[in-house]
């Protein structure tokens, strides 16, 4: 599989400060890691030294560039020193964060967080206080974010908004941040300038850019008096709307400008189209949405032979793949998910699921009670520390350290 080289996007020089003033960037590169520093004068005249080191590769695969369109879409880009992704799904919060840990070695005990809801601040202690528990304890459930890492001011309301009482299904939205200076102008420069260079790539990496696009600033209009159907896509930016109609007229999907700041994708045939090349797929709130608008058009189960009883799901994992995810079961016993997903071509979740539906889903080497006290110690002693270098220091696998660190909190 190619690579991406970050390099592409480390600069000479770091902006520091509200003035934005820069200072020298100094780099030590070789095969796996890029290293930066860079030095500040404090009030008293001495120096103080910044550094980063980062790999120097990320893989160049589907889950990159949908992590990539999320970016794009939900992303804070100003250069505030800051690394801002937020959304109301936990399962793009989810691929955001996989992503930076498995590509960029960043943990996720290292994002700090707090959750949004779209209500007035109560005025009753009991019911902000079921709120509050309600909203907070949805998103430590359902995310791998770290209850130690919240903000002193966990949910934050609105003020700008008639909504007094929380919906049931409302669990706010939740904002996670990073702040590094150094990591957050590399990883900006790197969403812009990749996310500019799309149309000129495959159609597979579109698609997948597209994904995550799509799941990041979308909204699917049903209006069924007059049968209109849309798909919109939102952003305030011209370049970013001129880039979408780019990426989505090389898919073959026509779309209009609508007012200033939106995209429009109507008509029959290229929401089948949308349909057909499974661009919605990304979020499942959207998806569900966009599935019963289309099904309101006529004759949709013979114009694209969905919505039939003899349709096969198109993610239903192939036969010769289930086949060799057992042989190297019954061969290698001991191999981990992720090591067999990395043999097959994957995800360490169908590998699991196969494992599962065959009745080997239970963990063969169970992590023992000594090894739990030794993880646990080491990040008693270091709190900073990286799972990744506590399963280095014990010889583990980084998710058997991360398994640990997440139960046992």
């Amino acid at each position: 599989m190619s690579k991406i080289d970050l390099l592409e996007f480390v600069s000479n020089k770091v902006k520091c400060g509200k003035k934005g003033n820069e200072y020298p960037l100094y780099q030590k590169i070789d095969d796996l890691y890029i290293m930066l520093s860079y030095n500040l004068r404090t009030g008293q005249g001495a120096k103080r030294e910044y550094s980063l080191t980062i790999p120097r590769y990320v893989g160049r695969s589907k889950e990159t560039f949908e992590a990539l369109g999320l970016l794009q879409a939900e992303m804070g880009k100003t250069d505030n020193g800051c690394i801002v992704f937020c959304n109301h799904e936990f399962r793009l919060i989810n691929k955001v964060m996989k992503w930076f840990d498995k590509e960029l070695e960043m943990d996720f005990s290292k994002w700090k967080w707090y959750i949004k809801v779209n209500i007035n601040e109560p005025n009753e202690e009991n019911y902000k206080k079921e709120v509050e528990d309600k909203v907070v304890n949805y998103w430590l459930n359902k995310t791998r974010i770290y209850p130690n890492k919240k903000y002193p001011k966990t949910v934050s309301y609105i003020k700008n908004t008639s909504n007094q009482k929380l919906k049931h299904y409302d669990y706010g939205t939740l904002i996670i941040e990073y702040k590094s200076n150094l990591l957050s102008q590399i990883i900006k420069r790197y969403v812009k300038i990749i996310s500019f260079k799309i149309p000129n790539l495959g159609k597979d990496e579109i698609k997948w850019f597209m994904n995550g696009v799509i799941a990041g600033e979308s909204n699917v209009e049903i209006h069924k008096p007059d049968k209109r159907y849309r798909v919109y896509i939102s952003s305030t930016k011209k370049k970013e709307l001129e880039l979408y109609q780019k990426c989505l007229a090389n898919l073959g999907i026509y779309s209009k400008q609508y007012q200033n700041d939106k995209i429009i994708i109507s008509k029959r045939e290229n929401n089948i189209k949308l349909l057909k090349q499974r661009l919605m797929c990304l979020s499942p709130e959207k998806y569900n949405k966009f599935l019963y608008m289309i099904k309101l058009y006529p004759n949709i189960s013979q114009a694209t032979g969905y919505f039939t009883e003899n349709k096969k799901p198109w993610n239903k994992i192939p036969q010769e793949k289930i086949n060799k995810i057992l042989e190297l079961h019954y061969q290698n016993p001991e191999w981990p998910c992720w090591k067999v997903a990395e043999e097959v071509g994957v995800s360490t979740i169908t590998v699991a699921r196969v494992r599962k539906e065959h009745n080997l889903g239970k963990r063969l080497n169970k992590t023992s009670k000594e090894m739990i006290k030794r993880i646990i110690d080491l990040r008693n002693r270091n709190p900073s520390a990286y799972a990744y270098e506590i399963a280095n220091q014990l010889g583990l696998h980084k998710a058997r350290v991360e398994r640990v660190l997440r139960k046992y909190r």
